[in-house]
Order: structure tokens, then C-alpha cells, then sequence
């Protein structure tokens, strides 16, 4: 089987091994995503030398293991936000969905051997039999592999309460800020407001059509901007970004009434200096929201075969497995324009 492997700094080498058993279900991935920290790795690549990474993923059953409910030649989605990690299946933060927080669970490396456990940059690899979702027929291996970013999204939202009639501002026009505002209008919020830095992403941000407004992250005016735009404020701030003026603004464009909510979505880079008195006047309640659980993950596959979310219009770059190293310099030179790229690993 063909894979690809990190070997230096912004590199990637295409090989070809055998997949070595593990113990766990053995998949045929069709199409994989691209993250944000795969693109983190591949920056430090002589630093994960050997790796294959790759998390968001859809395939075929070749072995399905233990899940007695799969066989092989089902498509499934992998849930992973577990990564490398065996839950238990018993311990109270299993029993409640929470399988990334485990007591009990037995952890893998990236290098159990350069193919022992691989991520999906490659043809076929192996995952927990029970952490393998089947996709109905109205759900494409695509979509599948999509799966992963709209249930962070659907995390952070019900994180967040979202109420009817809510006016929520996002920062961010990235896949998360775009998941996170497609969930908002599912759950009835009334305007959708997101603030993206770069003008040409704002342009595409607006072709989606999810969003109610879309305005620009360095607007000397900004926040007056947002106080317009909402009336007087928002109900709801949820930051993709990380950046501490961004969110700082984001505070000041809530409403001056009690209990407003805001969710932290995106990681800082640094020490966060934060608007404390603006936070303590508004009576803010500020919540952090990581990842998803298996049940929100789930629930995001269903709601693709319903209709109440739309993912593939997201998807701004397809690329061959073979063609990975070229993909990502493509996507570096693009500088922050494509939404979600695709792997296709077949």
C-alpha cells in the first residue's frame, strides 16, 4: 500500500509497506481532511519524522474486529477524537460519551513502528473497532471525512446554549467558524455575524451563504460596525481565532445586559491578555469548548443525511495522495484561502 510519510520540514515522501496488525479493524480510507495541525506537523515535519498523521477520514470495513455491527465493505467515518487513545468502555467518563477523558484508556504512539498504527494519509490503516461510525446511503465518503470539523462545531454551539432568536458574532471564517455557523442557524439564531481578516476569504465566506454579515477583522470601526449591525449588541461570541484584540472587541460588541455568553473555540499562540473589567460588567459567562464526544459526532453524520447541515459546498481543494507534497505547498501559498481540502487516498 501506498502512504505518505513526514521526512523534514514541509515535506512529505510517498512510500509503500505493508500495514502491520494491531489487534484493531483494518480500513480502506477513501478520503481524508485536512486539519489545521496537520498542517502544523508538516511545518515541523523533521520534528515527526516517520509519521503518517491524518485524523478526519472516511473509508471501507476490510476487517471490522470486535464491532459486530459492521462487516467488511461498510463505509464508515472514524471517530478520533480520541487519538491514539483506547478508551475503556466502563469507567464514568465512558458511560457518559466522554471517551477522551478515559482513566482508564491505553494510549498508542505515532510510532508504534512507522506503520504499526498509521493516520489516514495513506491507503489503508487501523482504528478501534468502536469508534467507527457506518454512514448511510445518502452520505458520501466525503462528507463522511467531513465529519470530524462539523462536530466541533456542534460541541462548541451546544457549549454555548444557543437559543432562538439568538444574534451570535464568530470570529473566524475558517472550517470551524463555518461549522460553528451553520449548527447556530440549525439551532434557530436569528443573525449570524463572522469577522475574517482577509478580503478574499470574506468574499468566499459570503458565497456560502450562512452568514447574515460578514465584516472585516481589522476595521478601525469595527466595533461600532457590530454594535450596528446587531442593534445593540450580541447575544453570543464564539472565537475560532485565538487572538486577544479580536476577542476583546467581540466582548465589547455583546449586549450591556446580564449573562451573555462567550465560548473560546481557538487556541492562543501566547499569554492572553483579556478585557476583565468588561467581562465582570457584563456579566459574561465565558466557557471553553475542546473538541467533541462520539454522540455529537454521530449526531453531525445523521444530520448530513437529513439535510440540516450542508458540508460539501466547504470544500475548496481535492487532491490525489500522490500528489500530497504539491497539495500542501499549494495550500501554503493560498495563505489561509481554502476552507477544507480532501484527500483522496484511492
Amino acid at each position: 500500500m501506498k502512504y505518505a510519510v513526514l521526512s523534514g520540514n514541509e515535506r512529505f515522501e510517498i512510500r509503500e509497506g505493508e500495514l502491520k496488525s494491531n489487534g484493531c479493524a483494518v480500513l480502506q480510507v477513501t478520503h481524508v481532511g485536512v486539519c489545521g495541525t496537520d498542517t502544523s506537523y508538516w511545518h515541523e515535519g523533521e520534528r515527526y519524522r516517520g509519521v503518517v498523521i491524518g485524523h478526519e477520514y472516511s473509508g471501507v470495513v476490510v476487517a471490522p474486529g470486535t464491532n459486530r455491527a459492521l462487516k467488511p465493505g461498510d463505509r464508515v467515518a472514524g471517530y478520533t477524537q480520541n487519538v491514539f487513545q483506547e478508551p475503556c468502555g466502563h469507567c464514568e467518563a465512558c458511560l457518559a460519551g466522554d471517551w477522551d477523558h478515559c482513566t482508564n484508556r491505553r494510549v498508542f504512539t505515532w510510532k508504534g513502528g512507522e506503520l504499526g498504527h498509521p493516520g489516514a494519509y495513506s491507503q489503508y490503516t487501523t482504528w478501534f473497532p468502536h469508534s467507527l461510525v457506518k454512514l448511510p446511503d445518502n452520505v458520501t465518503n466525503e462528507e463522511g471525512a467531513m465529519a470530524e470539523p462539523f462536530a466541533v462545531g456542534l460541541h462548541a454551539i451546544q457549549v454555548s446554549q444557543v437559543k432562538p432568536n439568538d444574534r451570535v458574532l464568530i470570529l473566524g471564517g475558517g472550517i470551524i467558524g463555518m461549522s460553528c455557523a451553520e449548527w447556530a442557524r440549525t439551532f434557530g439564531a436569528s443573525e449570524i455575524t463572522v469577522s475574517e481578516l482577509n478580503p478574499q476569504k470574506r468574499e468566499i465566506i459570503r458565497g456560502y451563504q450562512v452568514a447574515d454579515h460578514v465584516v472585516a477583522a481589522d476595521a478601525p470601526d469595527l466595533e461600532q460596525q457590530l454594535l450596528d449591525i446587531s442593534g445593540g449588541g450580541y447575544d453570543l461570541l464564539i472565537d475560532c481565532v485565538g487572538v486577544p484584540s479580536a476577542f476583546n472587541t467581540g466582548l465589547r460588541a455583546l449586549k450591556p445586559e446580564f449573562y451573555m455568553r462567550a465560548t473560546a473555540v481557538g487556541l492562543p499562540h501566547a499569554q492572553f491578555p483579556l478585557d476583565y473589567e468588561r467581562l465582570v460588567l457584563k456579566q459574561v459567562l465565558l466557557r471553553g469548548s475542546k473538541g467533541h464526544n462520539f454522540d455529537e459526532f454521530k449526531t453531525v453524520i445523521s444530520a448530513m443525511a437529513s439535510g440540516r447541515i450542508s458540508v460539501k459546498k466547504y470544500i475548496s481543494r481535492r487532491i490525489k495522495l500522490e500528489e500530497v507534497q504539491a497539495g500542501f505547498e499549494a495550500m501554503k501559498a493560498a495563505r489561509g484561502l481554502d476552507t477544507k481540502v480532501i484527500i483522496e487516498t484511492q
